[in-house]
């Protein structure tokens, strides 16, 4: 039985030193701190500003999915989860304001045109903020994928709050073959990958739908946003690895979205500066 996500967390196991970059790149002195487990199942909580692309999306002030900033206005989701929402990014704990919150409202929502919600095939949506976010050691845009995908068995994360608190966990790459073997060749597609245990105990039920699957770059140090929390059967079970959106397959759909939204600003913008230089 196909069921949306909506409490996970996870994340890669022993981070590499991450060089100055515009995406991909999280603060240097990230502090060790203690926080209750909550309900984090196999994971742990992670420090604040650990994550600094990750997003709370809420409808009326409560968590419903998360997110992930890969643009400064830009929030990447999955598509089962949009509807009148706020963005928050610079979250660490839901109970409360963190230091470094920015609440911001949603301009618009664009889910993939080809999304099945029955499926859950193209299971992705673009979110717009109304104002960009301000960036900061606890608020910056994880990099969309690059052109090699990292191989099978490579540690993997999730992030998300579950309960109360932003936490993390470690999860392997699983071979497509296994994806569809353990869970259905029907019902997993090429625009879907697998990671999680097959012994089961870890998987993405620790986080939020729509929420992250990073990947580190060996060689740049960077991370990069391979998955988007989607969809399983069950959760930590055996044999029933935690299904994801493979953000690889729709990278051009992103970038020629955002970049034609930032074309139709230009153009507004001469526009209204023309119209002021003959009025």
């Amino acid at each position: 039985m196909i069921s949306n996500r909506n409490i996970l967390f996870v994340s890669c196991c022993d981070p590499l030193p991450v060089p100055a970059a515009v995406c991909g790149q999280r603060s240097s002195a990230v502090p060790n701190i203690t926080q209750p487990r909550s309900r984090i199942v196999g994971g742990s909580p992670a420090p604040p500003g650990s994550w600094p692309w990750l997003v709370n999306l809420q409808l009326d002030g409560g968590l419903m999915c998360g997110g992930v900033l890969v643009d400064s206005s830009w929030v990447v989701t999955a598509a089962h989860c949009f509807s009148y929402w706020t963005a928050v990014v610079g979250e660490f704990d839901i109970t409360k304001t963190d230091p470094d919150e920015q609440v911001l409202k949603v301009n618009r929502i664009i889910p993939h045109p080809k999304f099945n919600p029955k499926t859950f095939n193209n299971d992705i949506a673009l979110v717009e903020l109304t104002t960009p976010v301000v960036l900061s050691d606890h608020v910056t845009p994880v990099c969309l994928p690059g052109g090699t995908e990292p191989p099978t068995g490579s540690p993997c994360l999730v992030a998300g709050w579950g309960s109360l608190y932003e936490g993390n966990t470690c999860v392997p790459l699983l071979p497509q073959s296994t994806c569809k073997s353990t869970l259905g060749k029907d019902l997993v597609t090429n625009t879907m990958l697998c990671a999680g245990y097959l012994s089961g105990g870890i998987d993405s039920c620790q986080g939020d739908s729509g929420g992250p699957l990073i990947y580190q770059d060996r060689m740049s140090g960077r991370f990069q946003l391979y998955g988007i929390t989607s969809w399983g059967d069950g959760c930590g079970e055996k044999g029933k690895p935690g299904v994801y959106t493979r953000v690889s397959a729709f990278s051009d759909w992103i970038q020629s979205e955002i970049q034609s939204r930032f074309k139709t600003t230009e153009h507004i913008l001469s526009l209204l500066k023309i119209a002021t230089l003959t009025s």
